[in-house]
């Protein structure tokens, strides 16, 4: 009888393990499932989970990591004025600028729009918000996946590695890089409906995809809140010669309105101003990199640069003019790059030509269009020798301009 109950409770015993191995097998099943199912949503969702755990606990260097990157693939496109939505990422400040749908030029426009020039026409992120620009960075709350789902920056960079270029071979043509194509600019809201419009409207558009190790850092930068440096200070050399070139550009004529030789320097001070206020500057024993820009300003040297943004150079600045000198921020493109060296001998040269000549100059001219427009009659009371030979002295610069 005892023999019997041990084999009845054996075989109770089997069954329930049976039973419950057959439980653990399904769930196990179940699972499998739900994580395949799992990672099939996660390929296609907003943001990269994986990514998110193994951001780095240093903040990534935007100088040292994030610019490189985005000069060999991205400031190609979107490094100039007429940037595609106006978004400019050769700098800080025109990353946090953000986008525009309206075209820079755009020749169905019957009347000007007012420019929008990084640098010039605003000065602060707000600014610009008010200027109809767009963000493409999170600015909300501050942690990572709010970082990533809140950009329209990540979120291009992730549309382009869920739908991978050819890396070989002719565009299709999914691909529209005709020179008047339209535009698509979409904000954080309008941007799933582009996605499903244009699947392959990712970034890079029409070129291969970054390197996952590229693609990987940008992730990274972006959910740690995108951060970059304050703009660089001018260096020790380039200082020197900063101050000396604005005491010779201003000295202490704009004061004293009735000295003629005050009215000399000044006139002076405009007319090379209005030739070079697109150059590159580059100071001797300065670093090959390091580049400066000629502006007008409502503040004298040694006081913080406010630009006076009149849209051409010689737009009437309706107040006190000093130009200043400052630090070109970002990065080079060469389409607007025109180097223009400062020296003591250039120093030397310009005294010969504009001051170590006899003429005087009674009044300054105005800056009504009439007058403004025309060099020949703005600066006339320069003396024509001393104009030929600084346009002959600084012809190839003058060309590139041109070109």
């Amino acid at each position: 009888m005892l023999v019997c109950d041990s084999i009845l409770a054996m075989t109770i015993s089997i069954r329930q393990n049976t039973i419950l191995f057959v439980i653990i097998s399904m769930l196990v099943l179940l699972s499998a499932c739900s994580s395949s199912e799992k990672s099939i949503t996660a390929d296609q969702a907003t943001v990269e989970y994986d990514l998110l755990y193994k951001i780095p606990k240093e903040i990534i260097s935007y100088d040292e990591e994030i610019r490189p990157i985005l000069e060999s693939r991205c400031v190609v496109c979107h490094g100039c004025y007429d940037a595609p939505c106006q978004l400019k990422l050769s700098s800080p400040e025109g990353i946090q600028r953000g986008a525009n749908k309206k075209k820079v030029y755009n020749a169905s426009r019957l009347t000007a729009e007012k420019p929008t020039r990084l640098f010039i026409d605003a000065m602060t992120t707000e600014e610009w918000r008010q200027k109809g620009f767009d963000s493409v960075l999170n600015e909300g709350d501050d942690n990572p996946i709010k970082n990533l789902e809140g950009s329209v920056m990540y979120r291009m960079l992730r549309q382009k590695r869920l739908y991978p270029q050819a890396s070989a071979g002719m565009l299709s043509d999914d691909f529209d890089v005709s020179l008047n194509r339209e535009q698509s600019c979409p904000t954080l809201d309008e941007f799933d409906e582009y996605a499903a419009k244009h699947p392959k409207g990712g970034m890079p558009y029409a070129m291969p995809n970054m390197e996952r190790q590229e693609y990987t850092t940008l992730v990274h930068w972006l959910a740690q809140g995108a951060s970059m440096p304050e703009d660089k200070e001018p260096s020790k050399v380039a200082a020197r010669q900063i101050k000396q070139w604005e005491g010779f550009l201003n000295g202490s004529g704009n004061k004293e309105k009735g000295n003629k030789d005050s009215n000399k320097r000044r006139l002076v001070a405009r007319y090379l101003y209005e030739h070079l206020f697109q150059a590159h500057l580059h100071f001797d024993g300065t670093g090959n990199r390091e580049f400066y820009r000629l502006v007008r300003s409502t503040t004298a040297p040694g006081k913080p640069v406010e630009v006076i943004p009149t849209r051409r150079p010689y737009g009437d600045p309706a107040d006190s003019v000093y130009y200043r000198i400052v630090r070109h921020q970002g990065s080079i493109v060469a389409k607007n790059h025109m180097v223009y060296e400062l020296s003591d001998k250039r120093m030397k040269r310009y005294r010969e030509l504009f001051f170590d000549v006899e003429y005087a100059v009674d009044s300054l001219p105005s800056y009504e269009t009439a007058v403004a427009s025309n060099p020949i009659k703005t600066f006339a009371a320069i003396p024509v020798k001393s104009r030929y030979k600084f346009l002959l002295d600084e012809a190839r610069f003058f060309i590139e301009g041109f070109i």
